[in-house]
C-alpha cells in the first residue's frame, strides 16, 4: 500500500514540476524550437479571433482576439511575444483570413477594425517587455498592466480609427459616438479577459 501511495505522490510531484516548467522549457528551446513555438502562438491568436459575438450596434464584434494577443505577449518572452503578435498582423496583411470577420489582405487595414490590429503590435511590444521581469509577474501587477495596455494601445487607437472610418464611410459621428461603438462596450469584458490572461501567467509556473 505504501508503495502505491509513494508512486502516486511521486507522479503528482512530477506533474507539478512539469506544469511549473513551462518558462524553463521555453527558454531552453533552440532557435528552431522558439520559431515553431512563435508560429504556434500566432495560430493560437488566429483561433481566438474566430470566436466572436456580433453586436448589432457596431461593426466591431466581441471576440477572444484581445485575450489571445495579451496571453501570447506575456508568456512568450521578451521579443518573442512582440514577434508573435506582429507575425499575426503580418499574416493577415499577406491574406490569411485571421481577422474577427474571417478576412485577410491589405484591404483589412482600411476596414473598421484596422486601428485595433495596429494597436495589437504596440500592446505586444509593451507587454512583452513588461513581463520579461519576473518581479512584475505577480497576479495583481500583471492584471493591471494587461488592462492598462489594452485600454491605451488597443481600445484607444481602435476607437480613433473607427471614428475616422465612420466619417469616410458616410456615417459622420462624434468621438463619443465612436467610443459608444468601439470603446465603452468592451471595457468590462476586456477587464475580465485581462484577469484570465494574468491567471494563465501564474498557472504556467514560476520564472
Amino acid at each position: 500500500m505504501n508503495t502505491v501511495v509513494n508512486a502516486w505522490n511521486g507522479w503528482i510531484s512530477l506533474a507539478a514540476r512539469r506544469r511549473l516548467s513551462f518558462y524553463a522549457w521555453r527558454d531552453g528551446l533552440g532557435l528552431a524550437g522558439r520559431l515553431c513555438l512563435m508560429f504556434a502562438a500566432t495560430a493560437g491568436i488566429a483561433l481566438c479571433s474566430r470566436i466572436t459575438i456580433p453586436l448589432p450596434f457596431t461593426p466591431v464584434p466581441l471576440s477572444l482576439q484581445t485575450f489571445g494577443v495579451a496571453a501570447v505577449a506575456v508568456t512568450m518572452g521578451r521579443g518573442w511575444g512582440a514577434g508573435s503578435v506582429a507575425a499575426y498582423v503580418v499574416c493577415i496583411a499577406l491574406g490569411m483570413p485571421w481577422t474577427v470577420s474571417g478576412t485577410g489582405g491589405l484591404s483589412v487595414f482600411a476596414g473598421p477594425t484596422a486601428g485595433y490590429l495596429l494597436g495589437f503590435v504596440l500592446e505586444g511590444a509593451a507587454l512583452s517587455a513588461f513581463a520579461a521581469d519576473p518581479a512584475r509577474c505577480r497576479w495583481l501587477s500583471m492584471w493591471g498592466a494587461l488592462f492598462v495596455c489594452d485600454v491605451v494601445f488597443v481600445l484607444t487607437p481602435g476607437t480613433l480609427w473607427l471614428w475616422v472610418w465612420l466619417d469616410a464611410a458616410g456615417q459622420p459621428a462624434t468621438l463619443m459616438d465612436a467610443a459608444a461603438k468601439g470603446f465603452f462596450p468592451f471595457i468590462a469584458i476586456d477587464f475580465v479577459k485581462s484577469c484570465l490572461a494574468a491567471l494563465i501567467v501564474g498557472w504556467l509556473g514560476r520564472r
